[in-house]
């Protein structure tokens, strides 16, 4: 059975980077213009947002008692 603790570890592992993936693609951005690298971190910016959406929906169906 997975832990409270593990499913928030889960959220924010991939909130933080989602984070640091928009970062690299401003930085990148500004000092390069737009590129491939840049829509590669938006993309797995992207994939870890709606990754993180999906836990916590997740989260609150076991949290409820309700079976995924």
């Amino acid at each position: 059975m997975i832990r409270k603790k593990d499913f928030i570890f889960q959220i924010l592992f991939n909130f933080i980077f989602s984070a640091i993936f928009i970062w690299f693609a401003i930085d990148y951005v500004g000092s390069s213009g737009w590129g491939i690298f840049p829509v590669i971190f938006i993309f797995f910016a992207t994939n870890d947002v709606v990754r993180g959406i999906k836990i916590i929906k997740l989260y609150q169906q076991v949290k409820k008692g309700n079976k995924p």
